[in-house]
């Protein structure tokens, strides 16, 4: 797992109050932000008044055409639709209702027809209920008990500081099967409330939970906060804006560093992409991105970039923006971008039915073989089933290794040589296991264990173990059985580590308290070395990726450098035997509009929601 510590997440702190004055829905109060949301429980609970089926059925359209529609929310609505069927919103939505009301009081029917019409006439509502299920406050409100926090504030300001919730959860003394096991209890507790108070259907709230179940491992594993930002008392950026980077790989002969790249206004997000991957040549620092040019007024975000090791590859999760502020909306899928040959392949949705969600790739050396987890609902209808899969892309095979239950598969890694799959399965307490490809055994390498990094042929791995909020660093010969302690409790809590094919250097964060460093082992002299930049006090670094030879480390710091000021996460690589670090990462000054601080603070008089993520 890849998290970076940072006081403000700065992209969406912009995406939510720069260069905007007009919220999508007519329903929102004057000056609401574009993303608002009603906060009413019904809204933030998924609660439906109808059935998804019934919707098709009386609009005429599939679920994929729904959400084609709504992905411009900004112009559209599911009551134009409504209309070209001979329909008033008022009708639509009585039409809609109709088959409760025998079931329901006369009181909760109209209740339910005057909801069901603001989610036809209002265009953010509908796309949030039909297709955010995971923007809601069930996990949240119940943040002490899943993650241990102290408060729901606590862990909500985690959150913003681009923590995952896997993370904040492990800082707190929780397990990852604890973790997934309430969150799965919190969202089943939420959804037989709806239904009991009559506010949705049994059959919706199964359609619901299957999709929300089956979301939460990955929720759990990603850093990326898409919720409302913190705002300051006077509704002003927190930080000087502008774009910010973080998730750094390095190929092996430290030659070329591949990361995501944030960007911080709605324009440049629309026409490019909210977040793209950007490649520098360490040679030259020329920076290129890697995936390529959009269609017209579709925005797509590539994220999560891993490069080859031979440096000939790159792969990464890309997810469909809706139009009017292109964050990310449609399902994620794992794409392969050949660096030589320049050309992109769609490694995860090959012949595919229903809902399928694909993320978390790893590829191997010579970028034959891809790693990456699944989450498929097999068509309409169907039990959603999580998964681990293996493409060769020499034969086109997928190998589906482990399916994901109650003990649900995490941080799934492959061996440089494309033999062995590393990962972590929360079964009671996480452990880290190995598999061998494409059919051997699968083989428990330590317990109470996680975020598993592995040599080229996977014999030497890295790995933190601990519990209550401590952590430490270890690294185990699997033909030996010896384990090499790096850290001790006392150090700090150790995470994100990376090693060396050869399993002679790792790289690693250390944090205490709300700072944190990087550094470097040689498990080999048992020396280890600081790599973060001077001011590191002030600010986090974490997320290492370190070259074969140990000398090149590339990690994500908040600390101030020269072209990026405090507090925003830029990517920048440290030569160790030079002693030097550079930055990589672009954070040019966005200057805001005429207007914009008096817009953010009318927007600020309103209960304001950005779509809740939790």
């Amino acid at each position: 797992m890849r998290v970076i510590a940072t006081i403000l997440a700065v992209s969406a702190a912009l995406l939510c109050t720069a260069s905007v004055a007009v919220a999508q829905d007519s329903d929102a109060p004057r000056g609401a932000l574009p993303h608002w949301l009603p906060s009413e429980r019904w809204v933030y609970q998924h609660w439906l008044p109808y059935d998804e089926g019934r919707l098709e059925r009386v609009l005429g359209r599939t679920r994929g055409q729904l959400w084609r529609h709504l992905r411009d929310d900004a112009v559209h609505n599911l009551a134009q639709l409504a209309r070209r069927r001979g329909m008033t919103p008022r009708e639509a939505a009585v039409r809609l209702v109709e088959p409760r009301r025998r079931t329901v009081s006369r009181a909760m029917f109209a209740t339910l027809v005057s909801r069901a019409e603001r989610t036809l006439t209002q265009g953010h509502l509908s796309q949030h209920l039909l297709f955010h299920s995971l923007h809601q406050l069930a996990i949240p409100d119940r943040a002490r008990w899943i993650f241990g926090t102290r408060s729901v504030e606590a862990y909500l300001a985690m959150r913003r500081a681009e923590l995952s919730p896997q993370q904040i959860g492990r800082l707190h003394g929780r397990t990852q099967a604890q973790m997934l096991a309430r969150a799965n209890s919190a969202l089943r507790t939420e959804a037989d409330k709806g239904v009991r108070n009559g506010s949705f259907t049994r059959r919706q709230a199964r359609i619901l939970l299957d999709r929300q179940l089956r979301q939460v491992p990955r929720f759990l594993g990603q850093s990326r906060y898409n919720g409302p930002p913190r705002t300051s008392p006077a509704f002003t950026p927190e930080l000087p804006p502008n774009d910010y980077a973080n998730n750094p790989s390095i190929s092996s002969d430290g030659a070329s560093v591949v990361f995501d790249a944030y960007r911080a206004t709605i324009p440049e997000a629309k026409a490019l992409g909210e977040i793209r991957v950007e490649r520098v040549d360490l040679a030259t620092l020329e920076r290129r991105q890697v995936a390529p040019a959009m269609p017209a007024r579709s925005p797509r975000s590539a994220y999560n970039a891993q490069i080859s090791a031979d440096g000939g590859s790159v792969v990464f999760e890309q997810a469909e923006g809706n139009r009017n502020f292109a964050k990310r909306y449609g399902a994620m899928r794992v794409l392969f971008a050949d660096l030589g040959r320049g050309t992109l392949a769609n490694l995860s949705h090959r012949d595919v039915r229903g809902s399928r969600t694909a993320y978390n790739p790893s590829v191997s050396a010579d970028g034959d073989r891809v790693a990456y987890l699944t989450s498929d609902d097999r068509g309409r209808g169907g039990r959603s089933v999580n998964a681990l899969e293996v493409r060769d892309r020499r034969t086109g095979a997928v190998m589906r290794l482990r399916s994901g239950g109650d003990d649900a598969v995490f941080e799934p890694h492959i061996s440089g040589d494309g033999r062995t799959v590393g990962f972590t399965v929360a079964d009671g307490r996480s452990a880290v296991h190995v598999r061998a490809l494409p059919s051997g055994p699968t083989r428990r390498v330590a317990r109470d264990a996680r975020d598993p990094a592995f040599s080229h042929d996977a014999t030497v791995v890295a790995y933190t173990t601990g519990s209550a909020g401590r952590s430490v660093l270890s690294v185990r010969d699997l033909a030996d059985g010896r384990v090499t302690r790096i850290t001790r409790s006392a150090d700090g809590r150790a995470l994100d580590p990376a090693i060396t094919p050869d399993g002679r250097f790792v790289a690693f964060a250390l944090r205490r308290g709300e700072r944190s460093s990087v550094h470097l082992a040689d498990v080999r002299t048992g020396r280890t070395v600081g790599v973060s930049p001077a001011g590191d006090g002030a600010g986090a670094s974490a997320e290492p990726a370190v070259s074969a030879d140990g000398n090149r480390v590339a990690f994500t710091t908040t600390v101030a450098l020269d072209g990026k000021p405090a507090g925003t996460p830029g990517v920048v690589v440290h030569d160790v035997a030079a002693g030097t670090t550079t930055l990589l990462s672009t954070h040019d000054a966005i200057k805001a509009g005429p207007g914009a601080k008096a817009r953010a603070r009318a927007a600020g008089a309103a209960p304001l929601l950005c779509g809740l993520a939790p």
